[in-house]
Order: C-alpha cells, then sequence, then structure tokens
C-alpha cells in the first residue's frame, strides 16, 4: 500500500489488488511468452465523490514505483469496473 497526491492536492490510496496470468496475444510473438501484470486500484481518500480507478502496470513491488511513475499511473488509469 502507498499514497500518492496528484496535481489537484488529492490524497490517494495506492494497491495492489490482482495479478493478471499474463493473457496470449492474438498475434504471435515467436519466442515471447506473455508476462503478468499487477492490477493497481487508486482510492481517493480525500474526496470519496471520486471514483476508483484501476491500471496494469509491471509486475512488482509498488515500493518499486517512484511517485512520478504513481501519480502517471494514476493520470491515465480509467475508472475501476463497478465504480
Amino acid at each position: 500500500m502507498r499514497w500518492v497526491t496528484d496535481d489537484a492536492g488529492r490524497r490517494w490510496l495506492v494497491e495492489r489488488v490482482g495479478r493478471t496470468s499474463g493473457i496470449v496475444p492474438t498475434r504471435s510473438r515467436e519466442g515471447l511468452f506473455p508476462e503478468p501484470a499487477d492490477i493497481v486500484r487508486f482510492s481517493c481518500e480525500s474526496d470519496k465523490s471520486e471514483a476508483d480507478r484501476e491500471v496494469t502496470t509491471r509486475a512488482g513491488l509498488l515500493e518499486q514505483l517512484t511517485e512520478t511513475e504513481l501519480r502517471a499511473l494514476l493520470n491515465i488509469a480509467p475508472r475501476a469496473p463497478g465504480g
């Protein structure tokens, strides 16, 4: 679990909520196996009217991502399913 502040000053909780298994691409890429990806959810703690957002990123620990990388993921993350 991590925290990030967006450009508007809102505070977001960042947590890994799952991992993909690595879906086989529709076009074959010789010798390459699909890699798993982490599913990361952003929940706005300072403005509950903001919908949760989810995005996939390279598999690994959230601690390995910089504040700048987290903010960039937040900026591209669409609303979470059901949110």
